[in-house]
């Protein structure tokens, strides 16, 4: 199995060294662990980000670590850009600089908050769940306008703390999927969510079954903000993965896609 979404203390909300989520790695058996921190312009969830001068770092010490390991784990190294479209450009000349293996793109943040925040009105359930699902797809069909990444993750983020929308905004997700699939783009199979008061994946099954009809490749992703988080949740990752269809994942190196047998 492969882990693209795997945090370091430099996004300041995790813990444990670079070093020490490759032997966790190792450890769990995974083929291959890729470090994907948060990148982040606007104001709002700026101080849970590196900052943009420390990625030079953060890429040396990853392609230190691929040395370093190269016969027991390939270690790549990519980053999570939440979503701004005032800063864009900002974020391209990020990713421009610098031989990234892999961008991811998310959304955390509407209106200035962050809606998946513990503090957030979202998770006290004092908000309208067709409202806050409705802004949060705007969002994301404005994100996928742009070609600076390669997979979305956490697609439906928002239900987190188990609070759904309608049915027919449910729906407006499987347009998105069209607009994915016709971008070539990946979909990350968050585990994270199992933690979390929804107990699933993100996205959910019904969605990983969209995906699947869609043929849009699958990226499995922990999302460990410590080293014991690595690789957790795969097993059942897998199985929603075999359930609806999927034979193999899809990997980058240089930002070019790999086919993984799942």
């Amino acid at each position: 199995m492969i882990d693209y979404h795997v945090h370091t203390s430099l996004c300041n909300h995790a813990t444990g060294t670079m070093e020490e989520y490759v032997r966790a790695a190792v450890a769990k058996g995974l083929d291959t662990l890729c470090f994907l921190d948060h990148l982040t312009f606007q104001t709002a969830g700026r101080d849970n980000a590196m900052q943009p001068r420390e990625v030079p770092m953060y890429v040396d010490a990853a392609r230190r670590l691929a040395r370093q390991y190269r016969e027991r784990i390939d270690v790549r190294v990519g980053l999570e850009v939440d979503f701004s479209p005032e800063h864009v450009g900002d974020c391209e000349d990020v990713i421009n600089t610098f031989d990234l293996d892999v961008v991811g793109s998310s959304v955390h943040f509407l209106d200035g908050e962050n809606v998946v925040s513990r503090q957030s009105g979202w998770s006290r359930g004092e908000l309208d769940a067709d409202v806050v699902y409705g802004k949060y797809l705007d969002v994301i069909e404005s994100m996928l306008d742009y070609d600076y990444f390669d997979m979305v993750c956490h697609l439906d983020l928002p239900k987190k703390y188990n609070t759904h929308p309608s049915p027919s905004v449910v729906d407006r997700f499987g347009e998105l999927l069209k607009k994915i699939q016709a971008k070539d783009l990946a979909v990350e199979l968050n585990t994270s969510g199992f933690t979390y008061p929804v107990a699933e994946a993100f996205p959910s099954p019904q969605l990983i079954g969209w995906c699947a009809r869609l043929q849009i490749p699958m990226v499995t992703g922990s999302d460990a903000h410590a080293p014991d988080q690595v690789g957790r949740s795969f097993d059942q990752a897998r199985n929603l993965l075999k359930d609806a269809g999927y034979r193999e994942l899809i990997g980058f190196s240089h930002r070019q896609k790999e086919h993984v047998v799942l």
